[in-house]
């Protein structure tokens, strides 16, 4: 078992934050969302906590993937940010659940502000965040899984390498793109964490 463990060090379930492990707020326009502005924004999406946990007990990483463009829109700042990221971290931590990292994108290329408004390599679809996350934490891109509620997670996660899972909860992979396919579709990060456990296990067998 120790030696099992060991060979899934550099695996890694890359999760998307926002319609993932928090819950999204809609407005009442069709397919407008709220942006967690505030810590007091932040509602945890069901099974999360314990999806993480599950997730550290078989010794897979947990590194949040996620754009931000609230930060470019001027709605909040980069240290504002950094507090709501903080806070995240915290609440899962004191429940015993380890988010080993988290990476955001601060751009948009249409709608930013100032030094925001750029074409970047960070923000998904591209995958530059998950080639960061890859090379800081010494993790196999091949054996990990990017897990998210938009088509701009799977393509992301797929041109990274890694194994995809689309869940139904945020925006349920309905967003609008077809320019990727989630290698699984399902319910929520407790059915995603099934299949990350089921599969990596599977792959030392």
């Amino acid at each position: 078992m120790v030696e099992n463990l060991k060979s899934l060090s550099n695996c890694a379930a890359f999760l998307d934050r926002d319609g993932v492990i928090t819950e999204l707020e809609e407005y009442q326009e069709k397919d407008k969302v709220k942006f967690i502005l505030k810590k007091e924004d932040i509602k945890i999406m069901s099974g999360a906590i314990e999806s993480i946990k599950i997730l550290n007990k078989n010794n897979i990483k947990v590194i949040i993937i996620s754009n931000q463009p609230q930060i470019a829109r001027g709605l909040i700042t980069e240290e504002q940010a950094q507090k709501i990221t903080n806070e995240l971290i915290n609440h899962f931590r004191q429940h015993n659940a380890i988010i080993d990292a988290v990476y955001y994108c601060p751009h948009h290329p249409t709608l930013g502000l100032g030094n925001y408004r750029i074409d970047c390599e960070c923000r998904k679809p591209k995958h530059g965040m998950l080639l960061k996350a890859s090379k800081e934490h010494d993790i196999d891109l091949n054996k990990s899984w990017m897990v998210g509620d938009r088509i701009s997670d799977i393509k992301s996660g797929y041109d990274a390498g890694c194994k995809t899972i689309g869940v139904k909860t945020g925006y349920a992979c309905n967003d609008g793109f077809n320019d990727a396919t989630p290698d699984y579709l399902v319910d929520n990060i407790e059915k995603a964490t099934e299949i990350i456990i089921k599969n990596s296990r599977g792959k030392l067998s």
